[in-house]
């Protein structure tokens, strides 16, 4: 099976500072974009891709974004081979706890947050990952669906007219907790992993007629006004 990405993340059109970032197979991207295609070597291999939002609004929401990702990126290179899913699970949540105490801790106070979602293959495994509303979709057999539960007072309360920026759960607060939900890859499988500056402003239909192309993705929420950052993964799991 062949993999194919492309991860873009921008500011918006009305902000000036991007809060967001992702990362994607090595590559932390902010402000910029990447793609790439390789094939998965015989056995699986270890791959994450996760987008992180950055609280608008809440100080240095660009720093928790950024640790995030890069001790995600520590997280990955540093798993072992060998593990089975029950000791992975609780490898992934062992050090979403790590990551949260040190952005509290690197706040100091100030409520630097981030969301943190997004998609991780280890070998024969795959687990989506969420922590906050950013989300992951997934095209399989002309079957267009969001896959991650949104952790904001909208979707607990399940009340359209909450702000859909209130958030319960997300890192950099106390009590932060990630869902963790083992998955399996499909060949033909597209994944769409995107903050809410795509899944605000662009219907899910809009999203599925575009989701080949992050850039076609961006360029929707751009349309829109893009009055929040927005950053888009696209993955393709191909033959």
């Amino acid at each position: 099976m062949r993999i194919r990405y492309e991860a873009i993340s921008h500011a918006g059109a009305v902000r000036t500072r991007n809060e967001d970032m992702a990362y994607i197979g090595g590559q932390t991207i902010r402000d910029d974009s990447d793609s790439f295609e390789f094939s998965i070597p015989d056995g699986g291999m270890k791959f994450g891709a996760i987008v992180c939002d950055g609280l608008g609004g809440r100080a240095d929401g660009d720093r928790a974004s950024r640790m995030a990702c890069e001790m995600f990126e520590s997280f990955v290179d540093d798993l072992p081979e060998g593990l089975d899913p029950n000791e992975l699970i609780q490898r992934i949540k062992r050090w979403f706890l790590v990551t949260n105490e040190s952005i509290m801790t690197a706040a100091a106070g100030n409520g630097m947050a981030t969301t943190l979602t997004g998609l991780l293959l280890y070998y024969d495994q795959a687990y989506l990952l969420n922590s906050g509303d950013s989300q992951v979709y997934r095209l399989r057999h002309e079957n267009f669906r969001l896959l991650t539960k949104d952790h904001s007072e909208r979707e607990r309360l399940n009340d359209p007219s909450a702000p859909s920026h209130l958030m319960y759960n997300c890192l950099g607060i106390e009590d932060a907790f990630i869902d963790v939900t083992p998955t399996r890859i499909v060949e033909g499988d597209r994944y769409v992993i995107c903050s809410d500056g795509l899944s605000d402003y662009v219907g899910v239909d809009e999203i599925e007629q575009h989701s080949a192309s992050a850039t076609d993705l961006l360029n929707d929420a751009l349309a829109q006004g893009a009055p929040d950052n927005v950053t888009v993964i696209v993955i393709e799991f191909m033959k």
